[in-house]
C-alpha cells in the first residue's frame, strides 16, 4: 500500500513537472516575435523647370536692294580730255527712306523746322568807372601847435581820416594815429579845409580819404 501511494505519489510529480516544463516551453516558444523591416520609402522626382520662351525675332526693315546698272567698258580710250561744263548742277532728288527712317525722322519726310539758335551769351556787366579822388584846395589852414606840447618840446606826426563831401567840405574827422598831444589841434581844424570833391563817371560823390599832419617846433 505504502508502495502503491509512493509510486502514485512519484506519477503525479512527475505529470506537473512535465506539465509546467511544456507551458514554460510554450510560453518562450511564443514570446520570440520577429519584427519586419520597415518598407524602403523612396524620394519624390523633383519636376524639370519649364524652358523659357525665347522672344520673337523682330524684323527689321531693310532698304530694298536694286541692282545696279550694268555699264558696258568703253571699246576705245579718247586721246582728248572731256571738257568741263559751266552749266549748273542739277537739283538733288529728296533722299528715300533708309531702314524706315527719313532725314532723320521715323516714317517722315523731314520738313519739320529746324530748332532755333541758342539765345546768345548776355554781355558781361559793365565795369564801373574809376574814382578820381579828392584834391585840397589852396587856403587850408595847418592845425595850430598845442602850447602845453611846444613846452613840453613835443613833436610828430598825425594821421587823420575823414569824408569829403560832394560840396568840397569836410566832416566827420577820426584820428588814426599819431601823439595824443596834436589830437585836439587836428580835429578842430578838419571842418575848416576844403576840397575839390571826388567824381565818378562826371558825377560829384563823397569820398573817405586820410591827410597826415605834421608837427614840428621849429613850425611853431
Amino acid at each position: 500500500m505504502a508502495v502503491a501511494v509512493v509510486l502514485g505519489g512519484g506519477l503525479v510529480f512527475v505529470a506537473v513537472t512535465a506539465t509546467a516544463t511544456a507551458r514554460r516551453a510554450a510560453e518562450e516558444k511564443l514570446t520570440q516575435v520577429e519584427f519586419a523591416p520597415p518598407p524602403e520609402v523612396k524620394p519624390e522626382p523633383v519636376p524639370e523647370p519649364e524652358p523659357i520662351a525665347e522672344p520673337p525675332p523682330v524684323e527689321k526693315k531693310l532698304r530694298p536692294k536694286v541692282k545696279r546698272q550694268e555699264l558696258a567698258p568703253p571699246d576705245e580710250v579718247p586721246d582728248e580730255k572731256p571738257k568741263e561744263s559751266d552749266a549748273p548742277l542739277a537739283e538733288a532728288e529728296a533722299p528715300g527712306p533708309l531702314d524706315g527712317f527719313t532725314d532723320g525722322v521715323k516714317d517722315g519726310v523731314g520738313t519739320a523746322p529746324a530748332p532755333p539758335p541758342p539765345p546768345p551769351p548776355p554781355p558781361p556787366p559793365a565795369k564801373p568807372e574809376p574814382i578820381k579822388k579828392p584834391t585840397e584846395l589852396s587856403g587850408n589852414r595847418s592845425p595850430a601847435f598845442p602850447k602845453a606840447a611846444a613846452r613840453q618840446g613835443v613833436e610828430g606826426s598825425v594821421v587823420v581820416e575823414f569824408t569829403v563831401l560832394p560840396d568840397g567840405k569836410a566832416t566827420d574827422p577820426k584820428i588814426v594815429s599819431g601823439p595824443s598831444a596834436f589830437h585836439q589841434a587836428v580835429l578842430d581844424a578838419v571842418p575848416s579845409w576844403r576840397f575839390e570833391p571826388a567824381t565818378q563817371g562826371g558825377k560829384k560823390i563823397s569820398c573817405r580819404m586820410k591827410k597826415t599832419v605834421v608837427f614840428r617846433l621849429e613850425d611853431e
